[in-house]
């Protein structure tokens, strides 16, 4: 009697070590980001593996070779939907080409979560896709920025607009609450607009050459650091110094010092650590099946140089 006794508390003990072990299982969840040649994707990188730590998630990163190289994320996001990881939070290159890749994992039964570059809006909807976008305002956050180079020029000048990849939505988004905020001063005149594609090379290039064609301008809208670090040594090169405001956007620590020390107006923090932190909790809910908003906006804030001192 003992002996059966002693079996069946075994039992008991080895079913509810087993059901708790499977309670405390980490959910898998797999973030795909486009790039890691930028340093605010570096802090989104840093800002997951800290979330993850502190939410008990089991994550993997992966990243693409280049910021463009679309076919390729496509290809790991199908990965691990192949592997059957729980969640999949993905910053796409493109707001068109991911949304059969994002009806793949839905028809998985797979939660997959929009950071940072939002799918075009529309194209998800006739796709039949659930809208789980984390990210910023781009539209308000081009916006905030351009009103601060305006006002900066005291209200009246020439402006270049170095635009980021073509038809992606966080670009044109940016560029489209610039020439908000822009249209704003009658006294603002835009006499160039290029995309850069996003990188500081392009950028230097591209500025060389607007300004070259157009000798006389005072502010220059970037619509991410990267490109603005481009235009500050374009500017540099020309001789005009002190002499052309330039803005960015992304909030990364070499912008932060060059507004700081002037060369730069401002940049705009999106918070990337928040953003990913906010992605890894709406996938862990929705691996629970609880209900998340289905666009969740972070607000950017605007470090000119007086913001930069005081709080970066």
């Amino acid at each position: 009697m003992k002996s059966k006794l002693f079996k069946a508390t075994l039992l008991t003990s080895a079913l509810a070590l087993s059901t708790s072990l499977f309670a405390a299982e980490k959910p898998q969840i797999a973030l795909l980001m486009k790039t890691l040649s930028n340093e605010y994707f570096i802090s989104m990188q840093q800002g997951a593996e800290e979330a993850a730590k502190k939410m008990n998630v089991d994550l993997t990163i992966q990243v693409a070779e280049k910021e463009d190289s679309t076919e390729q994320l496509v290809g790991l996001v199908e990965n691990m939907i192949a592997k059957k990881v729980d969640a999949i939070i993905v910053t796409p290159n493109d707001s068109i080409a991911f949304i059969p890749a994002f009806q793949k994992a839905e028809k998985a039964g797979i939660p997959i979560i929009d950071l940072d570059v939002r799918l075009d809006a529309e194209a998800a909807k006739k796709a039949g896709l659930k809208f789980n976008y984390v990210g910023v305002d781009n539209f308000n956050g081009g916006y905030l920025e351009a009103k601060n180079l305006a006002e900066a020029m005291g209200k009246k000048g020439n402006v270049a607009i170095l635009e980021g990849i073509p038809g992606v939505d966080n670009g044109e988004q940016r560029k489209a609450g610039a020439l908000k905020a822009f249209s704003e001063y009658p006294d603002i005149k835009i006499v160039a607009s290029q995309s850069a594609n996003w990188e500081t090379e392009q950028a230097l290039n591209v500025t060389t050459n607007i300004l070259t064609a157009n000798p006389s301008i005072q502010g220059i809208f970037a619509a991410n650091d990267n490109m603005a670090i481009g235009a500050v040594t374009a500017i540099e090169n020309a001789g005009l110094a002190g002499k052309v405001l330039i803005t960015g956007y992304d909030g990364i620590p070499l912008a932060i010092e060059y507004v700081k020390q002037g060369k730069m107006q401002n940049t705009i923090d999106q918070l990337p650590k928040k953003q990913v932190a906010v992605a890894i909790e709406h996938a862990i809910k929705q691996i629970n099946k609880q209900d998340i908003p289905e666009v969740y906006y972070i607000d950017p804030v605007v470090i000119d140089q007086a913001e930069a001192k005081k709080n970066y």
